[in-house]
C-alpha cells in the first residue's frame, strides 16, 4: 500500500504546488510494485490529509518520517491502523486531527512541536511525549472528562483551551492539587441519548474551577431529554460549597446549555458566580440543547417541548430566581434563556 501511496504522490506532484496534499479516495492494495519511488516530493509537504485511505501504521510512519517539513496531519476513517507513532523528525509538525479510525487503539507522537491536537475516538491512548508546546486540546471520548483532570495537568501543563465531550460520563471529577495554570478557555459537552445518571454529581466539576486560575471563558453544555437528578426544590435546601473560599480573578464568562433545577448544577454554579470577582457575563440556557426555540436561534418555529421538558424549563428559571440571581455580581450581566411564546403553545 505505501509504494502505491509514494507513486500516487509522485505522480500528482508540481513544484511550487505540491505543499498540501489530499487524499480522498479510498485507496485500495494494488498488485503493483515499484522497485524506486522518488520522495522529493515529500521534501517539501507541509499537510497532509487522508481520509479512508487503507494504510496501516507502519506503512504511515514510514510516510512521515520522509515528510520533515509536515505542519500539519489529517486522518480520517482510516480502519487499518491500529498503532500510530509519530517520529521526532517532525519537527514542524504542529497540529494533528483523528477522527473516526475505529480500530486505532493508541497514538505515540514524539513529534517536539506539536501545538494543536484533536481527537474524536472512543477509548484511544494518546501519548504525547514531552508536550510542553501544546496549547490547544480537543478530546472526544467516555469518561473524558474525568481522564482530563487527572493526567492533563502534569501531561500538558501549558494548556491554553481545552474541549472535552464525554459520552454517558458515570465517573464523577475528583478534586486535586494538580493545576491548569494558563489554560483559558474551557468548554465541557455531556453528550447522552436520554437522561444523565442520577449518581453523577455535577458539582465535581468545581474541581475545574479550582484547578483554572486564569480561567477567562467557561461554557458547559450538559443538554439532556430529560432529568433525573435531584432537583433543588427537594429534599435538603443546604447548598454545598468548596471547603476553603476559592477567589478567582479571570473568569469573564460562563454559559451553561441544557441548564436544569439538578441540585448539583446550581450549587456548581453558585459557587462559580461566588467566586468570579471579575465576571462579566452568566448565560444560562434552559432549553434541552440548540436549535429549539424560534425566538432564539431564528427558526420559522419553535420545536415541539414534551410536558415533562417543559414543566422542568419552568422549575429551573424559578430555580435561577431562588438561587442564583441574588448571588451574581452588580458588574455582570445575567442572560436567561427560556421557552418563549411559541415554545409555551407548542408545549399543550
Amino acid at each position: 500500500m505505501l509504494l502505491v501511496l509514494l507513486a500516487f504522490l509522485k505522480l500528482f506532484y508540481v513544484p511550487g504546488v505540491g505543499s498540501r496534499l489530499l487524499l480522498h479516495l479510498g485507496l485500495k492494495s494494488s498488485p503493483l510494485y515499484y522497485m524506486k519511488i522518488e520522495l522529493g516530493p515529500l521534501r517539501s509537504l507541509t499537510s497532509l490529509r487522508l481520509q479512508s485511505v487503507r494504510i496501516t501504521g507502519d506503512e504511515l510512519e514510514c510516510l512521515l518520517s520522509n515528510s520533515l517539513a509536515l505542519e500539519q496531519l489529517k486522518l480520517s476513517g482510516c480502519k487499518e491502523i491500529i498503532f500510530l507513532k509519530i517520529p521526532c523528525v517532525l519537527q514542524q509538525l504542529k497540529s494533528l486531527r483523528v477522527l473516526t479510525c475505529s480500530r486505532l487503539q493508541a497514538i505515540e507522537s514524539e513529534a517536539p512541536n506539536l501545538s494543536r491536537v484533536y481527537l474524536c475516538e472512543g477509548k484511544i491512548k494518546f501519548s504525547p511525549g514531552e508536550a510542553l508546546h501544546m496549547k490547544d486540546f480537543t478530546l472526544w471520548r467516555v469518561n473524558s472528562i474525568c481522564y482530563a483532570r487527572a493526567e492533563l495537568p502534569s501531561i500538558m501543563p501549558n494548556l491554553e483551551r481545552l474541549v472535552l465531550t464525554s459520552c454517558d460520563e458515570v465517573v464523577n471529577t475528583p478534586m486535586l492539587p494538580s493545576k491548569f495554570l494558563y489554560l483559558k478557555h474551557l468548554t465541557i459537552t455531556m453528550v447522552s441519548g436520554g437522561a444523565f445518571s442520577p449518581s453523577y454529581d455535577y458539582f465535581s466539576l468545581v474541581s475545574f474551577f479550582d484547578a483554572s486560575p486564569s480561567l477567562e471563558t467557561l461554557l458547559l453544555n450538559v443538554s439532556s431529554g430529560r432529568m433525573e437528578h435531584e432537583s433543588v426544590f427537594g429534599g435538603t435546601s443546604h447548598l454545598r460549597q468548596l471547603p476553603e473560599q476559592c477567589r478567582h480573578d479571570c473568569l469573564k464568562r460562563l454559559e451553561i446549555i441544557g441548564f436544569s433545577s439538578a441540585k448539583g448544577l446550581v450549587e456548581l454554579t453558585c459557587c462559580i458566580v461566588k467566586n468570579a470577582v471579575s465576571l462579566e457575563h452568566l448565560v444560562l440556557n434552559t432549553l434541552p440543547g440548540r436549535g429549539w426555540c424560534s425566538k432564539v436561534d431564528n427558526r420559522i418555529t419553535c420545536r415541539p417541548f414534551s410536558k415533562t421538558l417543559f414543566e422542568e424549563a419552568l422549575r429551573t428559571v424559578a430555580a435561577i430566581t431562588s438561587y442564583i440571581q441574588d448571588e451574581v455580581p452588580p458588574g455582570a450581566k445575567l442572560t436567561v434563556v427560556e421557552p418563549c411564546e411559541r415554545c409555551h403553545s407548542s408545549s399543550r
